[in-house]
């Protein structure tokens, strides 16, 4: 049985939300995070589908329930927190920042100037310049984007949980439900497919039944091209 840690008497607690892609009003996530922990912790813990959809292109996933390195980065206060745990991450600001470090575009737009980047896990929240109920932006997987949002902070209190180990502490999670195949609408989604112009919408989810009939013909060849994935409900981790 690991041993418990205590938390330090003078620690910060600070309350950190999430919010659909969809629309920012929609919180997905919530979490209890320590000044003194890294980015990388409430990386680690924020659970997003996207993260899991692993197509025939890609070698493997790498990330799992309670540690995920794909490429992603948190934007605070106009500073990129690179996530380049893996060797294989992909700096996602570097591109941003060679956009907005151009003279002749920060002299019409003053706000691009003075970004910066660093790494995500050498940053503690305690390190960050933040502001409650600031819109913040988490990306990860290329083109998924979170508005994020701390929006309390406090002293440790005898209320709260002493154990370091507690913490990222979830508080809220919204309500997952597992999507149907949108074919037949009867069966659970096994598969979810991107850039199907078959199927007309991206993403889509199709169950055992139906995938194999609607992507691939009599003798096995596929009909048109498109990316596929296993559905990786939250239940499912």
């Amino acid at each position: 049985m690991p041993e418990t840690v205590p938390v330090a008497d003078d620690e910060v607690i600070l309350s950190v939300c999430f919010f659909n892609t969809r629309g920012s009003t929609a919180k997905m996530e919530e979490y209890l995070v320590l000044g003194s922990q890294s980015l990388t912790v409430l990386r680690d813990a924020f659970y997003c589908l996207s993260d899991f959809l692993v197509s025939d292109h890609d070698d493997q996933n790498e990330n799992t329930k309670d540690r995920k390195v794909s490429s992603s980065y948190f934007f605070i206060e106009k500073t990129f927190y690179n996530d380049m745990r893996s060797p294989s991450a992909t700096d996602y600001s570097r591109v941003i920042m060679e956009w907005a470090n151009d003279p002749d575009r920060q002299e019409k737009n003053p706000h691009l100037q003075g970004l910066q980047s660093r790494l995500m896990d050498g940053a503690r929240f305690l390190d960050l310049s933040i502001r409650l109920r600031q819109p913040y932006i988490f990306m990860h997987q290329g083109d998924c984007e979170h508005v994020m949002m701390f929006t309390d902070l406090r002293l440790l209190g005898p209320q709260d949980d002493q154990n370091v180990e507690a913490y990222p502490k979830q508080i809220f999670r919204t309500r997952h439900m597992r999507h149907k195949c949108r074919m037949c609408s009867a069966y659970p989604a096994q598969y979810v497919t991107k850039n199907d112009f078959h199927s007309g919408m991206s993403p889509c989810y199709f169950c055992e039944k139906c995938y194999t009939p609607f992507h691939f013909d009599t003798e096995g060849n596929k009909l048109l091209d498109h990316d596929v994935f296993p559905y990786a409900h939250t239940n499912m981790l």
